[in-house]
């Protein structure tokens, strides 16, 4: 009889697809890398970015900037992160901004980013920055953003609480350059772990798998 055997096939076909889709890693955070506004000039500021709020409003609630001059004064290196334009937090004060990210309650996920200092801050201030996953701060000590022209990279595995998370990067200095903020580029947020319905439907698949392969043949 071939019936068993085509189930079989298909129980370990299903498996595998589901074991694949479950190592699959998704990404969840809408233009991390600050490229859908196109700029045309070194710098520019914009009442809206795709995927991110501010806590600012009006023309300037955003600054995107590309090139390697900053401020008047050159020499970043990379030019950007990822891509060829970033963000920079702060505009004529200091800023935050936020994306509201698709999670499932108990699911885990990747957040991963680029951020960098001024060049050329009053002083040679350091830019700071709190990064928060909903309610949660996950920099107890802000990150420093160096005045040296490199990016520097963070990344964390997070737990979600809900079906929506809002991840936000708030500049909370310079104090003596509120203009001057973090440069922020190349923001991921991945869901790399499998969801709860995911492991049911692997656990049904090996069960056919080992039902199937326990039967004995007809006589």
């Amino acid at each position: 009889m071939k019936t068993p055997a085509t189930l079989l096939k298909i129980a370990a076909l299903a498996t595998l697809v589901t074991a694949g889709g479950a190592n699959a890693a998704t990404e969840l955070v809408v233009n991390g890398s600050f490229e859908s506004n196109v700029i045309g000039s070194s710098w520019a500021p914009l009442s809206s970015v795709t995927g991110w709020t501010s806590s600012a409003s009006g023309n300037s609630a955003f600054e995107i900037q590309k090139g390697a001059t900053q401020g008047g004064q050159g020499g970043f290196n990379p030019v950007a992160a990822n891509g060829t334009q970033y963000l920079e937090l702060n505009t004529d004060q200091l800023t935050s901004v936020s994306q509201a990210i698709a999670t499932t309650a108990g699911g885990t996920y990747a957040l991963s980013f680029a951020y960098s200092g001024r060049p050329d801050t009053a002083g040679g201030a350091n830019s700071l920055m709190n990064v928060y996953w909903g309610s949660t701060l996950l920099t107890p000590t802000a990150l420093v953003g160096n005045t040296g022209g490199v990016w520097q990279s963070y990344s964390q595995n997070l737990t979600a609480l809900g079906s929506s998370t809002v991840l936000r990067f708030e500049s909370i200095g310079p104090a003596s350059s509120p203009t001057y903020g973090s440069y922020l580029d190349n923001v991921s947020v991945m869901a790399a772990v499998p969801e709860p319905e995911t492991y049911a439907m692997m656990l049904l698949g090996l069960g056919l798998l080992a039902f199937m392969a326990g039967r004995k043949p007809a006589a």
